[in-house]
């Protein structure tokens, strides 16, 4: 029961914020930015405090968890893109974008499902870290396990046959948040298709407008990117 009421209580409270975001920031090129600061500061706040509760064995330079296709909204990969161009040199950009390329192009097809077992490390990575921490994506925050011994087990064989030890707690809690985003935002008209991370920040920073169309419900910034179909 408490599970359950994690999941309906953080869903409740995005769908909320979500709706005060939609309300302020209008069908402007703010509202993707303002859309991820808002759901991430939600989901932060609940796992630095579920997370001391439970006391998860993640820790600063475990990415085991960053070894798989990781996925994002459509307004996350548009912050992303933003945070990238304004804390890289044009070069560093570039040489990211192209770590980006490679890893969309070592996909199997369009499918997050079928690429699950593939351990190319995200791109995102610098020394084992996230290097966007603070705005990476929602799906994301979902990753965690009591168990290091069992996320190397996963990342040495077959994902799907290796159970990993979480919790019940934080998985619902950020679930509740995920499927709040993913529910309302349709209605407004704008895409809330979750896809394959560098695909769909790659679109983003190919766009200089896909703030401004996104917000407009243009599903055209985005329609060639991976799907997540898991």
């Amino acid at each position: 029961m408490e599970e359950k009421n994690h999941f309906e209580a953080f869903k409740a409270r995005q769908e909320a914020s979500q709706a005060e975001t939609l309300r302020k920031a209008g069908k402007t090129a703010r509202l993707p930015h303002e859309l991820a600061d808002a759901a991430h500061a939600l989901a932060a706040k609940f796992v630095a405090k579920e997370g001391a509760a439970v006391k998860t064995a993640c820790e600063e330079g475990c990415s085991y968890c960053c070894h798989q296709p990781a996925t994002v909204f459509p307004f996350e990969a548009i912050r992303i893109a933003r945070v990238l161009k304004e804390s890289l040199s044009n070069e560093r950009l570039e040489a990211l974008e192209e770590k980006m390329k490679s890893r969309v192009k070592g996909l199997k097809g369009a499918s997050v499902r079928k690429n699950i077992n593939d351990k190319t490390a995200c791109p995102l990575l610098v020394d084992d870290c996230c290097s966007i921490y603070a705005n990476r994506p929602l799906t994301c925050r979902l990753a965690h396990s009591f168990s290091v011994k069992r996320c190397r087990v996963s990342f040495q064989k077959d994902r799907t046959k290796v159970e990993i030890p979480i919790s019940l707690e934080l998985l619902t809690g950020i679930s509740g948040i995920i499927e709040g985003a993913f529910e309302r935002l349709p209605e407004k008209g704008l895409d809330a298709n979750l896809y394959e991370l560098c695909s769909a920040v790659l679109a983003a920073l190919a766009d200089p407008d896909a703030a401004a169309k996104w917000a407009k419900g243009d599903r055209r910034v985005f329609e060639g990117c991976v799907r997540d179909d898991t």
